[in-house]
């Protein structure tokens, strides 16, 4: 235990002064780990809580203001179904953030530069799939802003759709292809909104003859396409297009607001598997939604069960985000807010208790899916040598793994099917330059980049995928990684408009580092003089760990978040005082503008009067959140502070 000794001294040492009284928290079940904190904290005069990691959040956090906690050890694999800042913020707090004035959406995306792609390593990205099942591959944004009115997501963006020009999207796929780049991803889910432009583009690719391959993996609305439009894509190259269902039901379709035309998504499903078998289809649904019936979650298992042919049907478990339509829903249905809160850190395919259709009715839903679909061996004959044409085995295995933890090898042997059949027809799979050729092709094409020896340093860290560890240990399989695109936009814009000022590094969890102390080491090493951070609400219980152990690692630096959960939730975000204040919707503008204030008060967050100056930010106040701190608990990571001492 003597490893154990020095994690409690390093914890309590600079700690105790804080105190609020002379109890101090250990979040434990294990008798000898508590027998040996207990002994060092009576050593020092204080007395130990013993708090079950086995309660619930809420009652954890009735027991910690209870006692009037501030200090709280604890292993980080305790925590993985609690909610970190609930333990860190007492619930008496009840100060608003400032919140500035609107910053205006981008109208003009071809005034954007396109993202440079040397800012990041590129080898880590090309070898690995992402939402699209190839590797090598480049992914592209087309389009921002949500045209959607249905009630699942957050409120984030504009409903005023703003695309990408034909040709201005023509340009960055050409670019790459010159590269040796033959694989293509649209990340967009409503690229095929705007017919128009959308048109043009495929027909620029077809006259300039890119011989390529694309894909859709995001969900595009198939009940708006049209039979031409389907023969333009699939010229172009498409290869893969994933189409969004959500539910079957004509009444849960008006009650969610999406309003699919369910009988012309199917008829252009079966016109795709009919005309252009080598296309590859995924189809997204989801079960759990309120009030939803089991003879409606049946009506979108029997849509999927009626079309043959969809290669990666996904039935996913409804999560239900908080400040969003469908908590309004949910709560007017029973489902509980702290229900609802506790059910953020399951993945898509863990039973939640928000469900109002019964566990066991789910399990025997999921299992007539496999039985009756997946597993259909005469389906399974038929779509696994077709995806062997578009699709290498390497990463199809990938795709089988994460998308069901099942490897092709297996689907291959239980199915009988005959390896002959895999070199039958035509291939579909382009000829490409190696990964290091694209790297060294992208990196000599976008200019070298030279600093001023007093350039602001910026740590620009994507946390939107787990440390492999930390995948473990929240039980999360799923492996997608794509590279931090909006990232790399930000930074070149602001390398744009601030040429040598700003040294921007982008780095990615579970890609540039996999462990908190290779974190802890890129800190150490790049010294920033601010860190901004992208994540998705799915991942918040991680984003805040992180930013705990910055702070427990003793980095000082402001700390700012952006992206889905940052703009969603703000005002719970802003309750962390880890966290210094949030950008608001779009970034490139109020990245810029901070970083010149930023600046111009030597490379130190400007004071308050300056803050409320910058459209689309929020922050407390220094008076605000030094009343938030004095509320606020300590919460020690014990083991990582192995990556200190």
């Amino acid at each position: 235990m003597g490893r154990e000794v020095d994690v409690i001294n390093f914890a309590l040492d600079g700690k105790i002064d804080g105190l609020k009284n002379n109890l101090i928290g250990i979040m434990s079940d294990n008798a000898e780990e508590i027998g040996e904190y207990q002994k060092q904290i009576d050593a020092r005069g204080f007395e130990p809580v013993i708090v079950d990691p086995g309660l619930e959040n809420d009652q954890i956090q009735s027991l910690l203001e209870e006692r009037q906690l501030s200090l709280l050890l604890s292993r980080n694999d305790y925590l993985s179904d609690k909610s970190i800042p609930d333990l860190m913020l007492s619930k008496r707090v009840d100060l608003k953030p400032e919140v500035t004035v609107k910053r205006p959406q981008i109208l003009d995306l071809d005034s954007l530069p396109i993202p440079d792609r040397s800012l990041i390593n590129n080898s880590f990205y090309l070898d690995r799939i992402g939402h699209g099942m190839t590797k090598n591959k480049i992914s592209l944004m087309t389009s921002r802003g949500c045209p959607f009115k249905c009630i699942y997501c957050h409120k984030l963006w504009p409903k005023n759709n703003v695309i990408r020009s034909a040709e201005n999207m023509f340009e960055e796929v050409k670019l790459y292809y010159g590269f040796g780049v033959r694989n293509f991803v649209i990340l967009d889910d409503i690229f095929n909104l705007n017919v128009k432009v959308s048109t043009n583009f495929f027909k620029l690719i077809l006259k300039h003859k890119l011989d390529i391959n694309i894909q859709f993996p995001n969900g595009l609305r198939g009940d708006i396409l049209a039979f031409d439009y389907i023969d333009l894509m699939i010229e172009a190259g498409t290869i893969e297009i994933n189409f969004a269902l959500e539910t079957g039901s004509e009444r849960l379709q008006k009650l969610i607001r999406k309003n699919l035309k369910l009988e012309k998504l199917h008829r252009n499903v079966q016109y795709i598997t009919e005309k252009y078998p080598h296309v590859v289809l995924e189809f997204n649904s989801m079960v759990g939604f309120p009030t939803e019936t089991e003879e409606e979650a049946m009506m979108t298992l029997d849509f999927i069960k009626s079309i043959k042919w969809i290669d990666f049907p996904y039935i996913h478990i409804l999560k239900i985000y908080p400040n969003t339509e469908m908590e309004h829903l949910a709560l007017e249905n029973g489902i509980s807010k702290e229900t609802i809160l506790k059910s953020q850190h399951k993945g898509y395919q863990e039973l939640s208790d928000t469900l109002q259709l019964s566990h066991d009715f789910i399990k025997k839903y999921r299992t007539k899916f496999f039985i009756e679909y997946f597993l259909r061996k005469e389906r399974l004959r038929h779509v696994i040598p077709r995806q062997l044409r578009a699709f290498t085995e390497d990463e199809l295995n990938e795709k089988y793994t994460t998308y069901q933890s099942r490897d092709l090898n297996s689907l291959i042997r239980f199915a009988g099917i005959d390896k002959d059949q895999y070199t039958n027809g035509k291939d579909y799979k382009k000829n490409i330059q190696q990964l290091e050729v694209i790297d060294k092709k992208i990196k000599a094409h976008f200019p070298t980049k030279k600093y001023k020896k007093d350039a602001m340093k910026v740590l620009l860290m994507d946390l939107s995928t787990y440390t492999s560890k930390e995948a473990e240990t929240v039980k999360d399989s799923y492996k997608v990684v794509e590279a931090p695109l909006g990232l790399m936009y930000l930074q070149t814009y602001v390398n744009k408009k601030l040429p040598g000022q700003v040294e921007g590094k982008i780095i990615k969890a579970g890609v540039d580092f996999d462990n908190f102390a290779d974190l802890r080491k890129i800190l150490q090493e790049f010294q920033p003089d601010m860190v901004g951070i992208r994540t998705l609400s799915y991942y918040r219980n991680y984003l805040h760990k992180v930013v705990l152990l910055i702070r427990q690692w003793d980095f000082k630096m402001p700390i700012v978040l952006g992206g889905p959960y940052a703009t969603s939730n703000y005002e719970s975000i802003l309750k962390d005082t880890n966290i210094d204040l949030v950008v608001i919707g779009e970034g490139e503008l109020t990245y810029l503008e901070l970083l010149e204030k930023m600046i111009q008060n030597n490379k130190k967050l400007p004071d308050d009067e300056v803050l409320k100056t910058i459209p689309g930010i929020a922050y407390f106040k220094k008076q605000d959140k030094k009343i938030i701190q004095s509320y606020s608990r300590n919460l020690i990571l014990s083991e990582e502070i192995y990556t200190t001492i």
